[in-house]
Order: structure tokens, then sequence, then C-alpha cells
């Protein structure tokens, strides 16, 4: 059970687990009141309401009371839920009214055991129709419904998902067998679930008193139904004196023998994170961080939605997406990439020991001193045009004609190998794998909706997963850390703040990674911005800039542009500062 315990607290450090709260949760925060918390409750009191309005027979109903007291079978539970279903049939006001007498007067006089949940800084699910977490931790309910297919497991840190309905939307409360049997088969549902749950590890809080619940089994079944293929740990705290379940892919972890005993298990798991990051070196805390920012860019970026299928939308894994790229190396953006990628192939060669020899350069340094056109950003670019060079070896002052000649000579045949290896033809098929083991630098062009958001989520999800030591579709590539910058939002920096310093491309890339997630303390987004820049430092980072077509009309397109272009063709050589 140590190892167990140990995971869970690792996988909270990482972002990666997601906490289902059961009734026990409403029982003990609703000071004991088991009327209405646990299904038998809720139950009987639906029983009496039917029998109250001719609904059941007086022979009918006492039958049903003695099978209800005397049952611990979740399948009994469906019957006498069915049949509370039907008596209540089309009277939705009815059923409106009793949901509300009876669910929605349960108040927390107790919070302690819900902001211990809270603490974890986990998103919650729950099974419970009521609002006891939402009153505590002030949070939103959120219901499938209301759900967006865009939503993440981030997003959700604000909301409680009820997964199976809440009081206040009575056609959004899971109760009877047909009800369970529609939402379960909802394509569009099982998708949104599965993309929450796929993978994780999730904690069940609230279901360890051994209390029969047919919306915790009902849950169990669906989840290991629609994750087949990525399965989660998933892990029960229960009670000392509950028996152990016979299922292999749940374990149980005991906690004690009394709520406050929950309490105190739950409170010593959200510690562990603020211990985790006082105590750990920092490297350690930077590798937590990596792994940490890396499971969010799979949660954020791994899921696909398809708009209009069946009337809904519906998301789907971006594994199932296959790309293939037509690279076109006529293309004007491609051109001027491919020109960027020969100037700093040109510039590295030109500098690099040998090439020139010391008599060689000491005349070339005196020609352009004396032309006063000395350009320390264009300088080596320059050498490449033939009238600025031939201008330049034309003073006699500097050069013999045997100089100028040698040092043309080899400035021509360097251009001559550059040009012939970057001189494609004709346009190629590529699938994205290759396009990016092959290219430095490529850009992606296409009319709205044909993918290009896709394939940078696609990327992403992909390279995140490779860190990771995750199945991944990519090749056998080094690793780098993924960013996905929308450029829109570098350029909103500027129109919020047409006064002050403008950030630089590069120091918005490394302090802006997390896009203020809430997912990321401060702290956590300094480690992480110190990560970044030492990636950028040694090429282990894919920048990402997507959406340039959505940058608002009123900005000049053209800076932006040469921003980019700015900080491909100076290579990275920021300034690392220790604090």
């Amino acid at each position: 059970m140590a190892n167990d315990i140990q995971k869970i607290k690792k996988d909270l450090v990482s972002n990666d687990v997601v906490v289902f709260v059961g009734p026990d949760i409403s029982v003990y925060t609703a000071n004991g009141d088991t009327t209405v918390s646990y299904w038998k409750g809720l139950l009987n009191n639906g029983l009496n309401q039917c029998y109250r309005s001719t609904g059941i027979d007086a022979e009918n109903f006492a039958e049903c009371i003695k099978k209800l007291d005397n049952s611990v079978e979740v399948n009994d539970y469906a019957v006498f839920a069915d049949r509370i279903k039907y008596c209540f049939g089309e009277q939705t006001d009815t059923y409106k009214t009793w949901l509300t007498d009876t669910i929605g007067q349960l108040h927390p006089q107790k919070p302690e055991l819900i902001k211990a949940i809270g603490e974890l800084r986990c998103p919650i699910l729950t099974t419970n129709y009521d609002s006891l977490l939402e009153d505590i931790l002030s949070k939103e309910t959120l219901t499938w419904n209301k759900f967006q297919s865009s939503d993440s497991l981030t997003n959700l840190i604000n909301y409680i998902l009820h997964i199976y309905g809440h009081y206040q939307s009575p056609n959004t409360v899971i109760f009877s067998s047909n009800d369970y049997h529609q939402l379960h088969e909802d394509e569009l549902i099982c998708s949104q679930l599965r993309r929450l749950v796929e993978g994780k590890t999730l904690l069940f809080v609230g279901y360890g008193m051994g209390m029969p619940d047919p919306s915790y089994s009902q849950l169990l079944k669906w989840i290991f139904n629609i994750t087949r293929n990525n399965p989660p740990t998933i892990y029960k705290l229960i009670q000392s004196n509950v028996r152990c379940s016979l299922l292999e892919n749940i374990k149980e972890i005991s906690y004690g023998n009394t709520f406050e005993d929950l309490v105190f298990f739950l409170q010593s798991l959200s510690s562990f994170s603020t211990l985790i990051h006082q105590n750990l070196s920092f490297t350690e805390r930077r590798e937590n961080v990596r792994r940490k920012y890396l499971n969010y860019l799979i949660n954020e970026y791994g899921h696909v939605s398809i708009f209009g299928y069946s009337n809904n939308d519906i998301s789907l894994p971006l594994e199932s997406v296959y790309v293939e790229l037509k690279f076109d190396p006529t293309h004007p953006s491609i051109k001027a990439m491919k020109t960027i990628d020969m100037y700093e192939e040109f510039k590295r060669k030109v500098l690099s020991y040998g090439f020139f020899n010391d008599n060689e350069k000491q005349k070339l340094i005196q020609a352009i001193m004396k032309r006063s056109t000395y350009n320390p950003e264009g300088i080596y670019r320059d050498l490449m045009i033939d009238q600025w060079l031939n201008v330049l070896l034309s003073n006699k002052e500097c050069f013999s004609e045997d100089e100028a000649n040698s040092i043309r000579n080899k400035i021509s045949q360097l251009k001559q190998n550059i040009l012939k290896k970057n001189n494609f033809q004709e346009a190629k098929q590529y699938q994205i794998q290759q396009a990016y083991n092959e290219f430095k630098h490529f850009i992606i062009l296409g009319h709205p909706g044909s993918g290009k958001t896709t394939i940078s989520k696609w990327l992403v999800m992909n390279m995140a997963q490779q860190c990771l030591g995750k199945k991944n579709m990519l090749f056998n590539t080094r690793e780098k850390i993924p960013i996905l910058i929308p450029i829109w939002k570098y350029v909103n920096q500027i129109k919020d703040n047409p006064y002050g310093q403008k950030l630089t491309l590069l120091q918005f890339i490394h302090e802006n990674a997390t896009l203020n997630s809430l997912s990321f303390t401060n702290e956590e987004r300094q480690d992480l911005s110190s990560l970044i820049i030492e990636s950028l430092l040694h090429g282990n980072v894919l920048v990402i800039f997507e959406g340039l077509d959505e940058v608002p009309a009123h900005v000049d397109r053209t800076d932006l542009l040469k921003d980019i272009n700015a900080l491909l063709e100076r290579g990275i050589d920021y300034d690392i500062k220790s604090n």
C-alpha cells in the first residue's frame, strides 16, 4: 500500500490525478444526514412520494419498502429507481420539486472534508446530485449538456463535473436504468469522458463505506468499457473495516475508521505537493515541473473536435489523425525560409576556422571598414551578393589581384555547394514526421478548416509523449520540448500595453509557455521558464507559432514577421541570469 500512496503523491505533483467524489462526502458534510445522501434513503423517499401521489398502491408500496430495507444488491436498487421514475412519468415539475425537496435540502455544515479534497488541486468529478462541493469550494456546476468538446482537465479546475447530473437540472439527472443506458451509449459523451480519464490516475473518494451504490458500479463499467486501449489506474479510498473488492483493476487503500481519518489522509496527500518543492533540489524540482508541463500539453492538445457529427460535436484522440503534407519549395514563404537557412549556413562556414587565412581576414576587415558599411547583423549575408563582393574586392589598396581571386573563388565555391544542396525542384509528399525530422524551419499553409491547428496539436502531443517515454507516432528522433504559441497572444501584449516595454518574441516564449494556466504555481512557472531558456540554448525546443492569419487587421503583420525572422536569423543567444 505504501508504494500505491507514493504513486498517488507523485502523480499529484505531475498533475495526472482526477478525483471522483461519492456519497460518503455528502453524508459527512451534511453532518451525517443519510436521509437522501445515500441511494437507499433517496429511494425510500421516492417510493413514499409515489405512494402519496397514488402512483403506487398500499400493497405494492409495503412490498417495495420491505424489499428495500432488506436489499443490499445494486440491481434491486435499479428496479426501485425505475419504478420511481415511471411513477413520475411526464410530470417534470413534480420530479423537479421532489429533487429540490430532497437533494436540494442538503446544506454544508462540516466543510473540512470537501476543503481537503479541494486542496489536492485536481479536477473533480462527482456522481452526487447535490451542490455541496460547489458551495464550499466556490466552483461552478458543470453537466454533460454544457460540457464543450474543447474543455480539458486544465479547464475543469474551476468546475465540478456532475457525471450523472445535478438536481437543479432534472433533465441531466441519471436515475433509472434507461437513463444510464442512454448516457453510456452517447458517443459524444463517451469520447469526452474517455478524454478526461484515459491513462490517468483516478482517485475515488467517498465510496468507501460499503453502501450499495448503482452510480458507482455503473461508472466503473462505463470507464472500463471506454478505456480498454489505455486504461487508467484506479484507487479507491476505503474504511479499514470495509471488506475489499474482488475487482483486480481497482486498488483499495485504507485511510482509517472515521471521516476524520479521511480528512487527515487527504491533507497528507495535498501537503506533499508543497513539501516536495521545499525539499527537492533545483534539478529535481525542474524535472517535476517538466513532467507536469508535458502532461499538461497532452491533456490540453491531445484531442481534436469534429463538428456536425450526429448533430453534435465529437472529440477524437489525436492518435487517430493521419496527416500528410505537400511540400512545395516554389512557394514564396518556403523560399524565404530556405534563404534564411542558407544565410545561416553561409555565415557558419565563413566564420569557421581555416576558411580564410589570417591575412585574408585582416584584408577583408580593412576593406569593409574603409567603405564604412560595417553592419555586424548583415555583413556575412552581404558577402553572398556578387555585386557587393566585387565592389569590396576591387579595392586595390587592400587586395592584390591574386588575393581578391582567392577570396572570390572560396566564396563562389561555398555558395555553389549551399545552393546545390538546397535546390528543390519538385513538390514532394511528406508525412508530418518526415517534415519534422528533415527541416529546421517549416511553414504550414492551408485554407480555414484544412487542419493547420490540428497538425500543430498533433506534433505537440506526440513530442510530449516522446519526452515522457510514452508511446508516440514520431520517428526515432532527438527529444525536443514543444511550445505552442498562439501568435495573436504575443500581439495582444503590444495592444494591451502600447506605451510599455515590449517583450521580445524570445522573452514571450519562455515566459508564457503555459499561457497562464491555473494548473501551475508561480514557483513552477519560474522553474519552467528556466528550463525552457536552457533548452532553447541547446536547441532542444520546437516552437510552433500558430494562427498568423488570426492576427487582427489593425496590427502591422510585417513587423510581426520581422520579429519572427529576427529570432530565426540570430539563433538563440539569450543571457541566463541566476537569481
